[in-house]
């Protein structure tokens, strides 16, 4: 075996397919193998994988599908290990090979004074066609690390002295010896990895390729970067959808490698460290901010509604000015209390953000809780006509940016932009008509894009049946994203805002449980009914059918599945209706104690301290976290006991609690209970 390829992917499906297709076409008449690992992806990656990729007439495709993500170390040690090749070439899925690259770097090491070659890389370019800075590196030392920190290295780019970090002094254009090449694309030798060894699995992701080149140098092999071919690198493709964790990673990476390799020099690893720190510090600031964006501009145009609102009043009528204790007291409240009302109603979830009916409902009871708060406190209600103006000018400008912002990324992004995205839970038969008949809808609310397998793993079996259902349908449909057991993944990383969940594919206890998983992920489900005619659920019905309404069977109704206790601002108003009716069972609680709740004290405690609450779930659900539900804390009393539930039958009813809690429930079931001695 002259060349052992080895790709690690995650979620990089597209691009990982061209980069597969460039490889092949350059390895003809190479005698070459390839391996591809795979961190649990959740775009799709494994079936297409599977589909397009488990064998190749003129080539060996290795496929190696983990569980879970190994990060890029561990996942390239795994294929490493079971490389047959002379040569051995790390490479990026994100990146697109010319058809010469692999020979051409092949008959580079081969040339008699390339011996001493432990490793060489290529011409790195850009997207645009630039070149890649990164590609050829010195290693981080004192000094190096020093002028890139300060600046210098940019400032002077063509100084030996200051630009050492990314070589900018020397020629694109010329072969020469280097200390460090990046990761996206690392060709050596055999014998380099049977003596230095593998990659370091400390570290997760980044970090990996310098240590190993540093590990290279140390063992006396040169490492060179070879401008003879080229390939594109379409840099951070990879990690564009990854978590905020991986940020954090890239930081501790570099940490990692300072201490491993300068931990003698203790004034530079501190002044590093700090660096380090103080970037990582600005990167989480930054995320900060993006997540704030929409209520900082909110609470912007909000205060201006205010201050618009009650010019009148001060300026035009008395001809005083703002007085202070309305710009230090009732300014602030006012602005705290719509924020406070759109926190609760759910305005800044992912899946609502644009929607105008949420935001008007949130406006509207900040302002009916604005004006309750004067009568009690009568020398701040300088105006309730300032404040009705203040909530239509809020009206008219919080819906405008929402608007003017929704159709610019509209246009920027396509016709879809202002669809939602949508997945659609299952893969049968009726999954797929669902998909077909959405798609001959004239104004559709939603795009789908995938499909989501409802078993736990993705089959060869199952992925060749839902080709083959796809095939019949007769039209190009969606990919199948992932399983279920990737739904966290899948919808993240796909930017899923709903998913419709198709008969038969799933029962009403595995409903809850994945509602569960992704409670805080602001995401919609939606159920079709078993003759696709309605999709049940709590709310009203959105008819999506280029049919008439009163042609009920040939549409298709959407509605909102929303378990009551999952949504944030219930379990916000839960939490509060528990401290609110507080006061009144502590004055009962000794005629509880008195009918044989022995506990009622020390489960008061619970209550007041968040552990429990008055009305909830029963001690059995919540100790044994069955199917991995979420119904609620324990409850104090609970629906289950009152109607005589046990078992399976009370979990049952806790789901059924879980689904329509809502706070006049809980004041019945409270008082039943209390009076029933339940």
């Amino acid at each position: 075996m002259t060349l052992s390829i080895v790709i690690v992917s995650y979620n990089v499906r597209d691009f990982l397919e061209q980069c597969l297709k460039s490889v092949i076409k350059s390895s003809l008449g190479i005698k070459a193998e390839i391996f591809v690992v795979d961190n649990n992806s959740a775009d799709g990656t494994i079936p297409m994988l599977r589909t397009k990729f488990s064998s190749h007439p003129e080539i060996d495709i290795h496929l190696i599908l983990n569980q879970e993500n190994l990060g890029f170390a561990r996942a390239n040690n795994q294929a490493l290990k079971r490389c047959k090749g002379r040569y051995i070439l790390v490479l990026n899925p994100d990146t697109l090979l010319s058809e010469d690259t692999l020979r051409k770097m092949i008959e580079f090491m081969e040339k008699p004074e390339s011996k001493q070659i432990g490793a060489s890389g290529c011409k790195l370019l850009n997207a645009d066609g630039t070149f890649q800075l990164s590609c050829r590196r010195s290693f981080p030392s004192p000094e190096v690390s020093l002028y890139k920190l300060l600046g210098l290295s940019s400032l002077f780019p063509k100084s030996p002295r200051f630009a050492q970090y990314n070589l900018t002094f020397l020629s694109e254009n010329e072969t020469y010896e280097i200390d460090a090449l990046m990761g996206a694309f690392m060709f050596l030798r055999r014998e380099v990895l049977e003596t230095v060894g593998l990659f370091d699995e400390t570290f997760f992701m980044y970090g990996e390729d310098l240590d190993w080149c540093y590990r290279i140098k140390k063992g006396g092999w040169k490492i060179v970067y070879f401008h003879e071919t080229q390939i594109i690198h379409y840099k951070g493709e990879s990690t564009k959808k990854q978590s905020f964790n991986y940020v954090l990673q890239f930081y501790e990476a570099m940490l990692i490698f300072v201490k491993k390799y300068y931990n003698s020099s203790s004034w530079f690893v501190f002044i590093l460290t700090l660096g380090i720190y103080l970037r990582a510090s600005l990167s989480v600031v930054k995320r900060i901010l993006d997540s704030l964006f929409f209520p900082i501009l909110d609470a912007f145009f909000l205060t201006l509604s205010i201050v618009i609102g009650f010019f009148i009043k001060f300026y035009v009528l008395k001809h005083s000015g703002y007085p202070e204790e309305f710009l230090l007291i009732v300014l602030p409240s006012y602005l705290a209390v719509w924020m406070m009302c759109f926190l609760s109603f759910g305005v800044y979830r992912a899946s609502k953000i644009w929607a105008l009916k949420t935001l008007w409902l949130a406006l509207f009871a900040g302002f009916i809780l604005s004006s309750s708060i004067t009568f009690f406190f009568n020398q701040f209600a300088f105006s309730r006509i300032g404040l009705a103006t203040s909530f239509i000018l809020a009206l008219f400008f919080l819906s405008s940016w929402r608007l003017i912002a929704k159709l610019g990324s509209a246009q920027k992004s396509g016709s879809g932009g202002l669809l939602k995205r949508a997945a659609i839970f299952g893969t049968s038969e009726k999954a797929l008509t669902l998909f077909d008949r959405m798609n001959q809808l004239p104004t559709p609310r939603s795009r789908v894009v995938g499909f989501i397998s409802s078993e736990p793993l993705i089959s060869f079996d199952a992925l060749a049946d839902f080709e083959t259902k796809i095939q019949r349908l007769g039209k190009e449909a969606p990919p199948l994203l992932g399983s279920k057991n990737q739904l966290k993944e899948v919808v993240r990383v796909n930017k899923i805002s709903e998913i419709l969940i198709t008969p038969s594919s799933v029962s009403n206890t595995e409903i809850l449980t994945l509602i569960s998983q992704l409670k805080d992920s602001s995401l919609d489900f939606r159920f079709v009914s078993e003759d696709l005619d309605v999709i049940i659920s709590k709310g009203s019905i959105d008819p999506l059918s280029p049919e008439p309404l009163s042609s009920l069977g040939q549409e298709i109704g959407m509605q909102s599945i929303e378990y009551n206790l999952l949504r944030p601002e219930s379990r916000f108003t839960k939490r509060l209706f528990d401290l609110m009716i507080f006061p009144l069972v502590l004055i009962l609680s000794p005629l509880i104690w008195l009918r044989g709740r022995k506990d009622i004290f020390i489960k008061l405690w619970f209550v007041f301290t968040g552990r429990m609450t008055f009305v909830g779930a029963s001690h059995s659900v919540q100790m044994s976290s069955k199917n991995g539900l979420y119904v609620g804390k324990e409850g104090v009393w609970t629906l289950s006991k009152l109607s005589g539930k046990t078992g399976d039958q009370a979990e049952n009813t806790d789901v059924y609690y879980a689904k329509n809690s809502t706070r006049f429930l809980d004041l019945e079931i409270l008082f039943k209970s209390i009076l029933l001695n339940e």
